[in-house]
């Protein structure tokens, strides 16, 4: 799978990432996090940061570098800062019908619930219907493959009493009272009743920060190199990766289940 055979055409063409450089990639990037959460987070806390800033400071400010990383390494590429270059190199074109029922199937499935899966497989199958990118042989395989992950996402559920004895790793006490102050009436340490503020300025670093850090810089930036060198297997690799990537902020159970 290239640029090409996904509907973009980028000039000049990205330069391939073999395994080896997206583990460079995802291990640096993680380690970025991991000094502002394991390092960064206890020295604020030693001299009694509020919990607000502290939040801007460890979590917010990585977030908005992955897009300053995104855009550098856009930069030096050589491409020009023109919007149809940059939306394409990007892959930012409008989405089709079937790729937002992609996008609410992954949503259902990420809420869960009794029929999460049913629910986000129906909604797969119907955006494979509507895919005419895809022969009948491909969209069977990928039903299947789908298929194949829920089932086993399902079984890891059923696993979880077990799984959950098995710690990767255990937070140290400042990350874990960082993560406490993300609670239901109040977060970090803002009562939340009446803070409307509060939610408009979440919204805004987690679509500008955290989504766009994420989408530009993992899919945007990295995953067309990846699919450049691997082909059709680049999207495991990658998701591999991604979910490594995530370990430096679970705990059990949610280092199995989060």
């Amino acid at each position: 799978m290239s640029a090409r055979t996904v509907g973009f055409r980028v000039s000049p063409p990205v330069r391939p990432a073999s395994l080896f450089v997206a583990v460079i990639f995802f291990s640096s990037t993680s380690l970025l996090f991991f000094a502002f959460l394991y390092l960064l987070l206890p020295l604020l806390r030693l001299h009694h940061i509020s919990w607000f800033t502290t939040y801007n400071l460890v979590l917010a400010v990585p977030m908005f570098l992955l897009v300053g990383c995104a855009l550098l390494a856009y930069h030096l590429e050589g491409r020009q800062l023109r919007w149809p270059d940059v939306r394409d190199r990007f892959r930012l074109r409008r989405m089709s019908l079937d790729t937002w029922l992609w996008t609410a199937a992954l949503t259902i499935f990420m809420f869960g619930g009794r029929y999460a899966s049913l629910a986000a497989f129906i909604l797969v199958l119907l955006a494979l219907g509507l895919d005419r990118s895809a022969d009948f042989k491909r969209r069977v395989k990928m039903a299947s493959g789908v298929a194949a992950f829920l089932a086993l996402s399902w079984g890891i559920w059923q696993a979880q009493p077990i799984l959950s004895r098995i710690p990767l790793h255990t937070l140290p006490r400042s990350l874990q009272d960082f993560l406490a102050h993300f609670a239901p009436t109040a977060f970090m340490g803002i009562p939340l009743h009446g803070q409307w503020w509060i939610a408009f300025y979440y919204i805004l670093v987690l679509l500008f920060g955290n989504i766009a850090g994420e989408e530009l810089w993992w899919r945007g930036y990295l995953l067309p190199r990846q699919e450049a060198a691997s082909g059709p297997v680049a999207w495991l690799f990658h998701g591999l990766l991604w979910a490594a990537f995530h370990l430096f902020s679970r705990q059990p159970p949610g280092t199995w289940f989060a």
